[in-house]
């Protein structure tokens, strides 16, 4: 009977094990299973992670790439630039094209305009307005652009308020003062606006607004490269300036802004020469002085004798017709060049500034002995009368005496030796206009 028992049990328990295994095998796979879904679902999302954070990497290493080409043709373009706007035949209107090309090399942009500012006829509500100087790029531009008053618009409120302002800038009413800026025309829109403004100047006042449209590469600087261009824009614009100042100081005198003996004898009356030789035109000179000019300096003291001169200076140059060139000799004596005129018509038209400066209400004039400011003056013609320009200075000097020796307040033409004779030779040696004599 045990032994019955012993072996009917025997294969039961074995059953019963086996059941036990299947079931917590199967308990065990099922968990199995989930760990591996989890797993994979990790790996998977792991796996995206990283994908997209190669994306943004491969983004962000493109980008560098585009910044550090674009900065590297920016910083190949300024020492260009810089000697460009060294050069000392550079002028105003070679500046923009330079600008352009550095705006360029940054933004790659469909349209690029350069303003400066100047004083206004047509714009109304104030003394100056935004003038459109160049443009580059094909998209088209308004006839009403050319001339924009500062102010108005988005263009006009860069130059009023002197600030640069990207595209998205003028949504933001904290950069426009609380107020919606329209755009200057409908459809045409500036990403960048950058305003060129002279910080050496104390006022800091504005010079211009650069606008660009449409550009294929944006920096991420692109605010402060904007108004890096616009700064070198202004240094260019103010140096130029700088250096015209310098020269009119060199060239012009102070007292009465008419070129100076050195300027007018040493390069413009050879360069007169020399034109008028090439074209075979005469060339005609007119020397002057004031009549009895150191008795009114007696009487009424050097700083109204300065006054006199300031005066002389300013009838002279509104009688200038065009081409003439006008010099301040020395003390108060007046040379005037007269391309393409003969002796005898630059007589006339020397006579017509003897009229004028006649003419003029100068204070005190009454106490001169002749009642009022009058001048003396003497005309030469080249070459006739001079085929060097001290000697035809010379020759028109003489007879300036002569106009004196007449009475003054006269204009006399030279008639003298001909050319190549020993009495042309003799005065040779003379390029300046001797001290006229005086009459009290």
């Amino acid at each position: 009977m045990t032994d019955w028992l012993h072996t009917a049990i025997l294969p039961i328990g074995i059953l019963l094990g086996l059941l036990g295994c299947l079931r917590w095998g199967f308990v065990l796979g099922r968990s199995g299973r989930e760990e591996l879904v989890q797993e994979a679902e990790r790996v998977s999302s792991e796996l995206a992670r990283s994908e997209a954070q190669a994306r943004e990497h491969a983004r962000q290493v493109s980008r560098l790439h585009t910044e550090q080409r674009t900065f590297g043709k920016f910083a190949r373009a300024v020492p260009a630039f810089v000697q460009a706007m060294n050069g000392e035949k550079l002028s105003e209107r070679d500046i923009p094209k330079y600008v352009f090309n550095l705006v360029d090399e940054i933004f790659e942009p469909e349209l690029t305009l350069l303003y400066l500012v100047r004083p206004s006829e047509t714009a109304t509500g104030g003394p100056q307005a935004l003038h459109l100087i160049d443009r580059r790029g094909n998209l088209e531009v308004a006839p009403s652009m050319a001339q924009i008053r500062v102010g108005d618009g988005r263009i006009g409120f860069v130059a009023e308020y002197r600030v640069n302002m990207l595209a998205d800038d003028w949504l933001n009413m904290a950069r426009t003062e609380g107020r919606t800026i329209e755009s200057n025309q409908p459809g045409l829109h500036f990403d960048l606006l950058g305003p060129l403004v002279d910080h050496e100047d104390g006022d800091d006042p504005v010079l211009g607004v650069l606008c660009v449209s449409g550009p294929a590469t944006r920096p991420r600087d692109e605010r402060l490269m904007i108004q890096t261009v616009a700064n070198l824009a202004t240094i260019a614009y103010t140096n130029l300036r700088n250096r015209r100042t310098l020269q009119d100081l060199a060239d012009y005198d102070g007292l009465t802004r008419l070129l100076n003996k050195r300027v007018f004898v040493g390069r413009k009356l050879a360069e007169l020469m020399l034109a008028s030789e090439k074209e075979s035109e005469p060339l005609s000179v007119f020397v002057f002085d004031i009549d009895h000019f150191k008795n009114y300096n007696d009487k009424h003291g050097h700083l109204a004798g300065d006054d006199i001169l300031r005066g002389v200076a300013q009838v002279l140059r509104a009688s200038l017709r065009p081409g003439d060139l006008a010099c301040r000799y020395g003390g108060e004596e007046f040379v005037v060049a007269m391309p393409h005129t003969r002796g005898d018509d630059g007589l006339a038209a020397a006579d017509r500034i003897r009229a004028a400066i006649e003419r003029f209400p100068f204070p005190k004039s009454g106490s001169q002995p002749l009642g009022r400011i009058t001048i003396s003056g003497g005309v030469a013609q080249f070459p006739v009368d001079g085929a060097r320009g001290n000697i035809l200075i010379e020759h028109a000097d003489q007879a300036l005496y002569a106009a004196k020796r007449d009475g003054r307040n006269r204009v006399i033409r030279y008639h003298g030796v001909e050319i190549g004779s020993d009495a042309e030779d003799e005065t040779d040696s003379s390029d300046r206009i001797h001290e006229p004599e005086v009459s009290e």
